[in-house]
This record gives C-alpha cells, structure tokens and sequence, in this order.
C-alpha cells in the first residue's frame, strides 16, 4: 500500500461522508470530516490535509467558495469536487478533478496511491 495521506471531506451529506471516510481509513489514510463548511475551514488549519473531496452544493457557503479559501492556505493540497450536479461545463481550474455522485470508492483510493 502507499504510504497514508491526511484526506478532509467535506459534504453536508453525513451518510456520505461516513461511508467514504471509513473506507479510507480501512485502506489507513488519516481522515477528518465536515458537513459544515466553515467548521472545515477551520479543521484544514489544524489537519493540514494533503487531499481534500468536497461537495459544491454545502449550506453556508459554495464548493467554489471553499477550495479559494483552503487554496490560499494550502497550496500543496489537492483538491477534487464532488457532486451529484456533474455536466459538461464543469470548471476544472477550481479543482484538481471531479467525482460525481455516488463516489466510487476504488477511484478515490487509486487517485491516493498514485
């Protein structure tokens, strides 16, 4: 297995966030977790996450608001959307990439190992 990563998913589905986290910890990646937008902001300053999965459709605040504010703290991380409302004209020069809803499970950890 590759070495573990400091992953934050942030999605205000909990059942979501549940179910992917505790796969990656089965696969030993170090996992935090928000439904709250603003709570992850500030969880990314004390987890500095090297991976983050986000929802854009949060309460509070957008997908799009969040990874601006993290991309400016945390340059190195590498961030995925993840949503439900994929189509054509997704922007990846917000994100690293994408996943659409309901995340496959095997694509996260291939994407990790890599």
């Amino acid at each position: 297995m590759a070495s573990a990563k400091r992953v934050l998913i942030i999605d205000d589905e909990p059942d979501q966030v549940a179910s992917l986290a505790a796969l990656l910890r089965l696969s030993g990646h170090h996992v935090e977790c928000a439904t709250n937008p603003l709570y992850a902001i500030d969880l990314a300053s004390q987890f500095h996450p090297q991976f983050v999965f986000l929802d854009i459709g949060l309460p509070y605040m957008s997908g799009y608001d969040v990874v601006r504010r993290l991309k400016k703290h945390f340059q190195g991380a590498r961030m995925f959307a993840i949503t439900g409302f994929y189509h054509r004209y997704f922007s990846h020069r917000t994100f690293d990439d994408h996943f659409a809803k309901p995340v496959d499970p095997a694509a996260i950890e291939k994407l990790l190992a890599s």
